[in-house]
Parts: structure tokens; sequence; C-alpha cells
């Protein structure tokens, strides 16, 4: 009987597909993941007993820093611009939609009254001030 000489092959592992599947994975993850868009600015908004949100109304947002600078819905305003011009590009004639403050605890009295000052000026009548609830415990 005559056998034929098999000659050794070492076992090999085929990367090609492996590498084809992490690719595909990688795609559906980046495809799939949802980001999450918040402002970089954190204000520390002061604490009050009566906070209520309103969530089914318009809302321009206006933020206070603690410099006295503003921001609009997240973002500085454009170079050359005032509080005034920067809300009457974002609000309609007639419009109804709820000015909210949300100013830093240590932000000047004045930057507040001028925000305030602003959205009466450009016609917006609805203003409120943002807050928080203090945690239990805490003194108001």
């Amino acid at each position: 009987m005559r056998f034929r000489d098999r000659s050794e092959q070492s076992p090999s592992i085929e990367l090609t597909p492996l590498i084809d599947v992490v690719f595909l994975l990688l795609i559906f993850f980046m495809i799939s993941t949802t980001f999450v868009s918040r402002s970089g600015l954190q204000v520390q908004v002061p604490e009050a007993q009566s906070s209520q949100a309103n969530p089914d109304r318009e809302q321009i947002e206006v933020m206070v820093t603690e410099e006295g600078e503003y921001l609009i819905d997240g973002e500085g305003l454009a170079a050359g611009t005032n509080l005034k011009q920067a809300l009457k590009e974002r609000a309609k004639d007639g419009d109804q939609s709820l000015l909210v403050i949300r100013a830093d605890e240590n932000a000047k009295h004045r930057a507040v009254v001028g925000a305030m000052d602003a959205g009466k000026a450009t016609g917006l009548t609805r203003i409120a001030i943002s807050s928080r609830e203090p945690a239990q415990g805490e003194a108001p």
C-alpha cells in the first residue's frame, strides 16, 4: 500500500473575515450612536421653592454668565450685535414665545435687568427666570 506523503502544514486563521466583521460592527455603532448636545457653559442658577417648568411653550433662552455676557439658546452673540438685535432676529412679529432668563447665581443684577429690558424692547412680554429647587436639608 502506498500512502501519499502529506506535507505538514501549520494551521492558520484567516483574518480577512474577522476584520470585515469588526469594521461592520464599528460602522453599525457609529451610525446608531446618538450624541447629546449640551451647551458648553455651565451656569449655576439660584434656588427657589416654587420653580416650575413650562416645556409645552416655545422658548427663547437667554443665559447670563457671571461676567455679564449673554448667550441665546446656548450660542454666543455674533460680533458687533447686542442682545436686542439678536432677540429681534430670533423673535417674530407678535411672537408669544416665552423668554427664559437663566442667570448665574453670581451674575450682576444689572445684567439680568438688561436681559429683561432687551426682551421687552423686542416685544417679548412673557418672561420667566430660571431657578432650581434646593436639595433636601438645604435652606433657601
